[in-house]
């Protein structure tokens, strides 16, 4: 017991040392690929130091998007490093830390990890093509190099995309949020269309920040600046229809149709969406965003909507200076209905026991069209002009009905009436005699 705590005094004291020190011991260097010289992104650096006799003391990181990593260390001692990634052979460095008195940088340079068999014959069928490259401060990623299978939607190469993760549909790089754009154009049609289109559009991924209209115009940083993932479409690919329909029928109450359309191209893109269904879904798609709910408990509903975009550019302003002309028209209709039933068995000993029924009943129609048209024009190279209108209608109509009974019956003898029966009782029936309350309004 004495031993344990001496133990446990000795890590508390070691922890403490290490957090009131800022100083410290950094270790960095390059993975790549052995055979290609591809860098590595997300490759795993694990440190080992025993700063005392009988303790290890552990620190993980991991490469950035060019294949780099910095690992700091606040204790003396022989360190070992190993470096590893899956797919690939570990390797494995040793070396000295000096501890938190002194603030020193070792280099290890290029770190070469060979590839395993399996990693080798994936290089093969990708004929050797870098994942990534930089250009600039822009990070490329070559779609020839991710594995896909055949027919993948874009967004299947996106998620391969090294740091790139989807969260409550929203797409985000390192936890960074991502705008979506093409060929240097804000995307048509936003996230949700990049699960329609074909991987093979993408001619190149390029990744990189880009300050807001206002600083890149003035010159003024005002440190608004957005991280993009720029799709470079594949020129064959361009002014070009892409589309889907989906229908599935089980019974008459039972059925849906969904047919996307859009049109890729940077001067005028399109986009057509048509829904029916029974399914208590009701789906709203524009050019900017998606609504899919619930309807009801039940319902069904209607939906059409046409989306359109011009692009131009003024003579004398920037390259990424986009004028633009949006109009977007949309008819949505649904009917929702739902029935709730309640029932309470009230009893005291020795007396008559009541047993109650209800039901309530809601029925909502609703038809809504809306047409919404935008304009973002340079008028030269730092003026703006920017015009948003809309128009839209809406008509519903609603209706409630409520319904109960009650009935009381001599203890032990108990039987169940449903509410339409309750209701039903005439004069003479047994039921009828036994009812204490019903109503429907």
């Amino acid at each position: 017991m004495g031993n344990f705590i001496k133990k446990l005094f000795v890590v508390l004291l070691l922890a403490l040392v290490q957090t009131a020190v800022c100083n410290a011991d950094s270790f960095k260097g390059k993975i790549v690929n052995a055979e290609t010289g591809e860098i590595l992104v997300g490759a795993t650096i694990r440190s080992e130091i025993n700063p005392q006799p009988g303790w290890s003391m552990q620190n993980q990181t991991e490469t950035d998007s060019t294949g780099c990593f910095l690992l700091d260390m606040g204790w003396e001692g022989r360190v070992m490093f190993t470096f590893s990634m899956i797919g690939y052979k570990n390797s494995r460095k040793v070396d000295y830390a000096y501890g938190p008195e002194v603030k020193d940088t070792t280099d290890f340079g290029v770190i070469k990890l060979q590839p395993t068999a399996l990693m080798l014959k994936e290089v093969e069928v990708t004929a050797k093509v870098p994942r990534i490259t930089m250009s600039g401060d822009t990070i490329v990623f070559n779609p020839e190099a991710f594995k896909l299978k055949e027919g993948a939607r874009l967004d299947e190469l996106i998620k391969k995309l090294p740091g790139v993760e989807r969260r409550d549909g929203k797409l985000y790089w390192n936890n960074k949020p991502i705008r979506m754009m093409m060929n240097g154009k804000d995307l048509f049609g936003g996230d949700q269309i990049i699960g329609q289109l074909p991987a093979e559009v993408a001619n190149k991924l390029k990744l990189y920040d880009r300050k807001s209209e206002l600083a890149r115009h003035t010159g003024n940083d005002d440190g608004d600046e957005d991280q993009v993932l720029d799709i470079q479409v594949k020129p064959g690919f361009l002014d070009k229809w892409y589309g889907d329909v989906k229908a599935q029928y089980q019974t008459k109450k039972r059925y849906m149709f969904e047919g996307n359309a859009r049109k890729l191209s940077d001067h005028d893109p399109q986009m057509l969406y048509l829904q029916a269904n029974n399914a208590n879904r009701y789906v709203d798609k524009t050019m900017s965003s998606t609504m899919n709910s619930n309807i009801d408990g039940d319902g069904k509903s209607q939906y059409g909507s046409y989306n359109y975009q011009h692009n131009w550019h003024t003579k004398g302003t920037s390259q990424y200076s986009n004028n633009r002309f949006d109009i977007s028209a949309n008819l949505g209709h649904y009917d929702g209905w739902n029935t709730i039933g309640k029932s309470t068995e009230t009893f005291f000993p020795n007396k008559e026991h009541t047993f109650a029924v209800s039901e309530n009943y809601h029925y909502k129609h609703n038809f809504k069209p809306h047409m919404e048209a935008r304009l973002f024009a340079y008028t030269d190279s730092v003026n703006t002009i920017s015009v948003t209108a809309k128009a839209s209608y809406e008509k519903s109509r609603k209706t409630n009905e409520d319904k109960g009974a009650s009935y009381g019956y001599e203890p032990n003898k108990f039987e169940y009436h449903s509410l339409n029966a309750a209701l039903a009782a005439k004069p003479g029936d047994a039921l009828y005699e036994r009812l204490i309350t019903r109503n429907r309004n």
